[in-house]
This record gives structure tokens, sequence and C-alpha cells, in this order.
């Protein structure tokens, strides 16, 4: 493994249950051992990505992540596209909506509104949308290159429920029904209860930039439902390229 991979591995054990990591255990959870995890904590440390608590010796991450944050956000204005669609189409469907972009190992939330009521689905902002589990990782894959795709499917898939598809036979196929429906559906596949549908947004790059993903009460998905939530979905995916590309 390089350098930067290791360094990169570090940085995803990370995660809002892991504000804050001991040594030990951080070297434990990325697979390294504790002299080479040292290493890369210090020169991290160097450029402010990782940051040392004094109080406890335990490391979090570090101020040096905002400055790039604001880079991107200027550069493209995601985040912002992103909550203002979630906004409307929340508002549109009466249930959850997230917006996601790709990561290492699943979809990360950059925008989400939740309905004003009480029977909805929750977000988790920091959680990982694994590619595997969710209708936001199923619209990424079906839509991405061949090699993103290949890279993604080469990734060890863990069985969240008993709903999980881990087989690649299985995957593929729920990739291609994804490609010719247009969209991607996932029902109790992360977590039991919640069923999500999703499709993959462009911004003209040889993989999709994102997607766009209404979660509801399993119990409440029907095919009544889903032909209820396609038309605003649709509209959501029009709204967030229009307001990325201008076109």
């Amino acid at each position: 493994m390089k350098t930067v991979d290791k360094a990169m591995s570090l940085l995803d054990q990370f995660s809002a249950e892991h504000l804050e990591i001991g040594l030990t255990e951080l070297s434990q959870m990325a697979g390294l051992d504790k002299a080479a995890t040292r290493r890369l904590l210090l020169a991290l440390a160097k450029h402010g990505f990782i940051e040392q608590v004094a109080e406890t010796r335990k490391y979090r991450l570090g101020h040096g992540f905002l400055r790039l944050a604001r880079l991107r956000e200027d550069t493209v204005p995601m985040e912002r596209a992103a909550q203002e669609v979630a906004d409307w189409l929340a508002l549109e469907v009466n249930d959850t909506a997230h917006v996601a972009i790709p990561g290492a190992t699943g979809m990360t939330t950059v925008g989400y509104r939740l309905p004003n009521k009480g029977n909805c689905i929750n977000i988790i902002r920091s959680q990982v949308l694994l590619y595997h589990a969710t209708a936001s990782g199923i619209a990424f894959l079906a839509f991405a290159s061949e090699a993103t795709r290949k890279r993604v499917l080469g990734l060890k898939r863990k069985k969240e429920s008993d709903f999980t598809l881990t087989s690649k036979p299985e995957l593929m196929a729920k990739l291609e029904q994804t490609r010719a429906d247009g969209y991607s559906q996932s029902r109790n596949a992360l977590e039991v209860g919640v069923a999500s549908v999703g499709m993959a947004f462009f911004t003209g790059g040889a993989d999709p930039a994102g997607t766009v993903a209404i979660a509801v009460p399993d119990a409440n998905m029907d095919d009544a439902r889903l032909a209820e939530l396609l038309p605003p979905l649709r509209e959501a995916i029009a709204r967030i390229e229009l307001a990325l590309t201008g076109g």
C-alpha cells in the first residue's frame, strides 16, 4: 500500500461515531502497525489535517479540511445546490430527500431535508451510504464508468441486513435493472424499515456527479407511492444539473 493510500485509510476511520481516536485503536482500525500510524499522523498534523487533543492524547480531524472544503465549494457550489434541491423535493413529496456524492466506499450526503411530519426517515449526515446497500449507491454504480464500477465491485461487501445484496451476480443484475428503469430502488438493505428510490445526476464527467434520493418508511412504499415519487425526483435531477452546469 502506498503512503498516500495509508494516510487516506487513517482519515477514513473518523466518523460521527469516532470523532476522536487513540493511536492504538486507530492503527488497529486501519490495519497498520503503530509506528507507521504515528509517522503518518505526524505528517498529517504538520499540514493541519490531524490534531491531537491535549487532554486525552487522542487524534481528531484538523482545520486543514475547512480551507479545502471552502475552496471546493467555491469551485463547484455543490452543497448550496444540493440543499436547495433537497429542500424543494422534501416539500414536494412530504418525505425525506437527500443528495449525495461518491466517495471511496459509498456515497456521502451533502444536502438533505426531513418532511414536516413525525413518521419519517432520519438522515445521519456523516453515515456512508454503501454502494451495494443503498438506492443512492446503486444509482451511482449503474451509470458509472466501467473502471469505477470495477473498482467498487472489487471492494469487500458487508451484509448490513438480511436483505443486503452482496453477491456479484445479484448486484450486476440490480445494476442492469436500474439502467433499464432509469432509477434505483432499495428496501431494508442498509437499515430495516427504510425504503428508498434514487437517480443519478451528471455534470459532464465519465461518472455521475452524485445522486438524489427519497427515503420513506418501508411500510409506506408500494407501486402507487413509487409512481408518485418518480416525477418530482426526475424534476429534482433536472434542477440540480441546471444549477451545477447552467444547461
